[in-house]
Formats: structure tokens, sequence, C-alpha cells
């Protein structure tokens, strides 16, 4: 079976903030937008190849309990860059905010950063990968 990876579905309370974040820091291209989409606003994101689905809460749902300040069923995803230093700084010219600066403290010694996205949400910006080929 040849897996490929897909998309990341965010949901958060502000969808219209979240994609003007990943627009403007990013350059991400919004797709599409749906004001209602099964009862709460939707849009699809192409950020590189990675596609980013955002949804708004539901009036049935409920922020989650156990982290109700973090985006709704996500901790962060990691988006692959070559040079996460020069990356962070093109970011920082964009206006992003990060939660941790630039430094080799991933598996392996992976140089790692996250960008504080809304509601929380963090984004981190990996480098390749030290010693472990190209998986």
């Amino acid at each position: 079976m040849d897996f490929q990876f897909d998309h990341v579905h965010l949901v958060c309370r502000d969808v219209r903030d979240m994609v003007e974040f990943f627009v403007r820091v990013f350059e991400a291209e919004r797709i599409s937008y749906n004001e209602d989409f099964k009862g709460s606003p939707s849009a699809v994101i192409l950020l590189g190849n990675m596609r980013v689905f955002v949804r708004g809460l539901r009036s049935d749902e409920v922020p989650d309990a156990v982290a109700p300040s973090r985006v709704q069923g996500l901790d962060h995803f990691g988006i692959g860059v070559k040079d996460v230093e020069e990356a962070a700084k093109w970011l920082k010219a964009r206006g992003a905010e990060f939660s941790v600066e630039p430094a080799p403290r991933g598996m392996g010694g992976r140089m790692i950063a996250y960008v504080l996205g809304p509601e929380n949400i963090d984004i981190e910006v990996v480098g390749p990968y030290v010693g472990f080929g190209d998986r």
C-alpha cells in the first residue's frame, strides 16, 4: 500500500482569521470558502503541496474541555523546509510570532521551530532529518 499525505483538518472558532493568517504568513492560497458547510463556515487552503481544511465550530459543538484555548483536536502539524533559520527570518518578516525559536532540538538533532498561529495552534517548521536517511 502506497500512502500519501492528503490534508490537515483544523476546527477553529474563526475560519476567516485562520485562513488569512496562512495566506499572510505562509503565502498559502485560498482554494475555496463556503459560509455554511454542514452548519459552519469552511475553507480549503493550499500550503505548498499540502491542503489544509479549516472548519468553524458548529452550533452543537463545544470547545475542548481539556484544552479550551487550543484549536480543536490538533496539537501541531509540521512543515518541512531545507533551512529552518532562513525560513524563520522570512516568516518573521511577514509577521509570524514564534512560540519556540529555531534550535536543534528535534529527533536526532533535527532543527525545529514553532510558529504561533491563531487560536494557539502551533505550526512546526522542521529541517531535514539527521541520521534517518530521507524518511
